[in-house]
């Protein structure tokens, strides 16, 4: 919408300069026409005008059509006989007053009809050429408009086109990795169940079996769900469901349910929410996915004797909620991409992980005009209290 409202007044811009530079031209050719041309021609054609004559440049397209509409009357006459011509006699003196009322002073004694054929048409060329240079710059300016709108016009197709190839790459990026994040707990399964099947482990084997295939089954399960609330997310018609609520509570509750998660992961917690009620509007459901999925992703890109931080404060007329944590620093060239869906680095390819829980979650965050962003050392030292943590996820919820 930003692009669009820019071009508008890009387009206002070029229109008013080229209606300026248009109406600057034109005043030129009139007066040129005024004071160069017309004592020369006017005299010649009409010898009782008045010195000084000047005319308008709709005066000069009035006097073009009606010299227009005396030749072929006068034509006309030509090829009547000469009882008929009567009324195109009549017809001809009728323009000729009215070209007295147009330009009077260049009128002169005779008036146009009595100009002879050739003058006649000598005087018309001249008119032509008159009524030609004038419309030249509003036809000149009318075309370098279209131009540039066409190419503004073409370079947001330009753009478009670009962005579609772009999709089309990441949405067959998505389905291949959907693929390979799929086949392989589904090749495990269907190999241990055809194992079992076939009598070919022993019966203190068959347990671990068994569990490898609930593991790789609930694998498949998670990554079936992300999928769906990735694609619900981007749905039309999906809608939050705003409602007020407590912040603080709601991160207080969402600690609490991962808290055996940390400890079993040999990391600590660390909780710094004020004690204070903090409302907000929001979709309680989904913003509680998404402190939820920030804290897992602490858990499972890290290792044990981590420190995972939850904390709320507020900074720069901003609520700030951070999911902190001591392990390394993600590098920037993966960073750069770390909320696109599915992408979760070369390096980290075969690990654990969807590669679409941080997309997810910012969408999630965005939908409730948000921000989540990484912050990393040394800029993470500007967020009072993560001082001591390599990295924070900080949604930025603007105080109303």
């Amino acid at each position: 919408m930003e692009k669009y409202e820019e071009l508008r007044w890009f387009l206002i811009r070029k229109f008013i300069v080229i209606l300026a530079i248009v109406g600057i031209v034109e005043y030129g050719l009139l007066t040129l026409i005024n004071e160069v041309a017309m004592p020369v021609v006017f005299p010649y054609f009409f010898p009782e005008a008045a010195a000084g004559t000047s005319l308008s440049a709709l005066q000069v397209a009035a006097m073009f059509v009606l010299v227009l509409i005396s030749i072929v009357i006068g034509g006309i006459r030509g090829l009547l006989p000469t009882q008929a011509s009567t009324a195109m006699q009549w017809m001809g003196e009728a323009v000729d007053r009215l070209t007295g009322h147009v330009a009077p002073a260049v009128r002169g004694d005779g008036g146009m009809m009595h100009l002879d054929g050739g003058r006649r048409i000598l005087f018309f060329l001249y008119l032509f050429v008159a009524v030609f240079l004038l419309l030249l710059p509003f036809v000149l300016g009318a075309f370098v408009y279209a131009r540039i709108v066409t190419l503004e016009f073409a370079k947001i197709q330009d753009v478009r086109e670009a962005a579609k190839r772009e999709f089309d790459r990441k949405r067959n990026l998505m389905l291949s990795d959907i693929a390979h994040d799929l086949r392989t707990p589904i090749t495990t399964v269907a190999g241990y169940a055809t194992a079992l099947s076939d009598g070919m482990i022993p019966p203190d084997k068959q347990q671990e079996y068994l569990d490898a295939i609930r593991n790789k089954s609930a694998r498949m399960n998670d990554l079936i769900s992300l999928l769906f609330d990735y694609v619900k997310l981007e749905s039309e018609g999906f809608a939050l469901d705003m409602v007020e609520l407590d912040l603080c509570e709601l991160l207080r509750e969402n600690a609490a349910l991962i808290y055996s998660d940390i400890e079993n992961a040999g990391m600590e917690l660390d909780i710094v929410i004020p004690e204070e009620r903090i409302p907000v509007q929001a979709d309680r459901l989904q913003l509680s996915r998404v402190v939820t999925n920030l804290l897992v992703n602490a858990i499972r890109h890290n290792g044990p004797q981590t420190r995972i931080c939850l904390q709320m404060l507020e900074l720069e007329e901003q609520i700030c909620v951070a999911v902190a944590d001591s392990g390394a620093c993600i590098e920037d060239d993966i960073a750069a991409h770390l909320f696109e869906p599915f992408y979760k680095g070369d390096r980290s390819r075969t690990g654990a992980g969807s590669g679409l829980g941080l997309s997810i979650a910012r969408k999630v965050v965005r939908m409730h005009g948000w921000e989540l962003a990484l912050v990393q050392q040394p800029s993470i030292q500007r967020i009072p209290g993560l001082e001591r943590y390599a990295k924070a996820f900080v949604i930025r919820i603007p105080l109303s």
